[in-house]
């Protein structure tokens, strides 16, 4: 039994996250925000072939169970859109203040913000 993860998997890889704190600070300050009642969307273009992702939740969203459940909704509506397009764009979602959504109103908050993004 292998340990190293299969090309076909499903797991979302450490080069499509923004992990640096310049990073997150470059797309806050510099970014297009778009938003609609249940996502925040902070987002710059990217010069690398693949999106990236970053999570901000607040604390104000809730305790512990509820914001990892907004990240793993958030991830994996990540995942489903963004397949290699361009351009590319990095990208720091956080719920809005406030909203009580499902997966599915996460899926298609992100859909229609990505929408949006690659309109302008």
């Amino acid at each position: 039994m292998s340990l190293m993860p299969d090309q076909n998997s499903e797991r979302f890889p450490k080069s499509n996250r923004l992990c640096r704190q310049r990073d997150f600070d470059r797309t806050f300050k510099s970014g297009r925000v778009i938003a609609d009642s249940v996502l925040v969307v902070h987002a710059t273009a990217n010069q690398l072939d693949r999106w990236r992702l970053g999570i901000s939740i607040s604390r104000k969203v809730g305790n512990a169970v509820v914001r990892n459940r907004w990240k793993r909704w958030i991830r994996e509506a990540f995942r489903r859109q963004t397949k290699s397009s361009n351009p590319c764009f990095d990208l720091v979602i956080r719920p809005r203040k406030g909203a009580h959504g499902d997966f599915d109103s996460t899926c298609k908050s992100l859909t229609s913000c990505i929408k949006r993004l690659s309109k302008h």
